[in-house]
């Protein structure tokens, strides 16, 4: 019992390099129920301080966001001696299972899905903070496996565990580390530079996974080759036929220049 509530832990539906999420159902006062999942830490991790402190800042950062594609929050609590995150459950498929099951997805529905995770991005960067100030959160590991389709077509971006924003009540450093998967890294953040133009150059990659149905992987650690293979992916989905503005899009946010890639805006827009 954690808040007067009693939580039914179901099945492991995912498990991350910080925590394992649990499918389960939180039971309340006068028959109250709720479908959610839980984000349990590992128990196995070495440095637990510095993830307990990523996991409380996880929950702070995503109570402070509204916007339809962002997962929310229900609460952070203790489950048999673990820090748990508590978060909305969305009854869906990651997009990179949608992928390697279905294949291509079509440039329209591709192109749905890249207009709501710019737009949960931009809002992410320009919710208030406690201050009144921009949050400024950079969400820093977008990927295909962690954006959920729901059969309604609804999108969320899940995982804001390694995120990074400016606010008061942080615990957690961030700045000198550097957190994410490496084939989705933008090349500036390998020396620690932080802008939202990272997320786009992830976004990049996800969009033309998505419409080629393969992973890119892309090494940012090696320059001349990351470019080439660049050139080469945009080919690629050139070749497909798809719509020439959308070859571009792809192009622009996949700029080696952070400063020539479109913002979450734009590419939103």
């Amino acid at each position: 019992m954690a808040n007067e509530r009693l939580y039914r832990v179901g099945p492991a539906v995912g498990k991350g390099g910080f925590g394992t999420v649990y499918q389960a159902e939180i039971e309340g006062e006068a028959g109250f129920r709720k479908r959610v999942a839980l984000k349990m830490l590992n128990a196995d991790l070495r440095d637990m301080e510095e993830i307990r402190q990523r996991m409380r800042d996880e929950a702070r950062m995503l109570g402070l966001v509204r916007h339809r594609a962002i997962v929310q929050v229900d609460g952070l609590v203790r489950l048999s001696g673990r820090w748990t995150l508590v978060i909305e459950w969305v009854d869906g498929v990651d997009l990179d299972a949608i992928l390697r099951t279905n294949g291509p997805v079509p440039p329209g529905p591709a192109m749905e899905i890249l207009e709501e995770i710019a737009s949960a991005l931009e809002a992410a960067f320009d919710a208030p903070g406690p201050d009144g100030r921009p949050l400024q959160l950079l969400h820093r590991d977008i990927k295909p496996g962690n954006i959920r389709v729901t059969a309604q077509g609804s999108v969320k971006v899940l995982d804001f565990g390694v995120a990074r924003a400016r606010f008061e009540g942080r615990e957690a450093e961030t700045q000198d580390n550097i957190f994410g998967s490496l084939a989705y890294m933008a090349p500036e953040r390998l020396h620690h530079e932080e802008h939202p133009s990272g997320d786009v150059w992830s976004l990049g990659i996800l969009l033309c996974e998505t419409l080629l149905a393969r992973p890119l992987d892309l090494r940012p650690i090696e320059p001349k080759r990351c470019q080439r293979d660049v050139a080469r992916h945009i080919k690629a989905v050139a070749d497909l036929g798809t719509p020439e503005p959308i070859v571009e899009l792809a192009r622009s946010m996949l700029s080696w220049d952070p400063e020539a890639r479109p913002t979450a805006r734009d590419v939103a827009r």
